[in-house]
């Protein structure tokens, strides 16, 4: 037994005592670890389906990209797979030149090259890129300033879910990527649809105090709801169509 310094001796015949870890159980129990619970706003509604059920207009320049970059893609894999057959003729040459001729006939078929769009497709700016950006201001004489004309039609929930997925799906594609899981798409999603849920929220609240104090430190409570979620000014809608659309695009054709 253990002793220690300083310690009183007990009686002879006395049985020794436990030390207090002695009583402590020596059975380890293990710890059932649940996850957190995941916030999918999708999942609190039915499911709709992919397809669309009304009539998208999306961004001809956009999708015109999008087919370069997956053509460029195409054609990158092409020189790849040409590249590593010419090295292997090259290592075979010693068996004669009508054997290399023989092999030049089974480089894999160039993909179709993306129709070139047409002019009347193309934004107005975006005929000419070197163009600045300009912003246009509604006639206040207008139908569209005064509030006339027909009524705007009210997408329901589906409808926006199916409009909102294909956008995102859109803007990876654009990104550059080939492929996607459907639950990566399903959460990118809801993220989306958050920060649009986020950003109405604070136009609403932008607006209800402007018209109670009768001012606002900002030109418009637009600029004023893009500088709190963190975008900066309007004008960064601006940088975003030149450089990362328009500027993008003419690099996708020259490459």
């Amino acid at each position: 037994m253990m002793r220690y310094w300083g310690e009183i001796p007990g009686p002879a015949g006395a049985p020794p005592s436990r030390s207090s870890f002695d009583l402590l159980q020596r059975e380890f129990r293990s710890v059932e670890m649940q996850d957190p619970p995941l916030h999918q706003p999708s999942a609190q509604r039915p499911r709709p389906t992919t397809m669309l059920d009304i009539p998208s207009e999306p961004c001809s320049l956009t999708i015109h990209t999008v087919q370069l970059c997956q053509h460029a893609r195409r054609l990158r894999g092409l020189l790849a797979a040409a590249q590593a057959q010419a090295q292997g003729q090259s290592s075979a040459s010693s068996e004669g030149g009508s054997r290399m001729e023989e092999a030049d006939t089974n480089f894999p078929l160039r993909p179709p090259t993306p129709p070139v769009m047409p002019d009347d497709l193309l934004p107005v700016d975006s005929k000419a890129p070197r163009q600045p950006f300009q912003l246009r201001h509604s006639d206040p004489e207008s139908d569209f300033y005064k509030g006339k004309g027909e009524p705007v039609t009210e997408l329901s929930w589906p409808s926006c879910r199916q409009l909102l997925y294909q956008s995102v799906a859109t803007v990876l594609a654009h990104a550059g990527f080939e492929s996607a899981q459907e639950s990566v798409l399903e959460t990118l999603t809801d993220l989306v649809h958050e920060h649009y849920l986020r950003l109405t929220r604070l136009l609403r609240v932008a607006v209800d105090r402007e018209a109670r104090l009768g001012a606002s430190p900002f030109p418009d409570v637009v600029e004023q709801v893009f500088h709190e979620v963190g975008i900066g000014s309007v004008l960064a809608l601006q940088r975003f169509w030149q450089v990362r659309i328009k500027d993008y695009h003419s690099y996708m054709l020259q490459v």
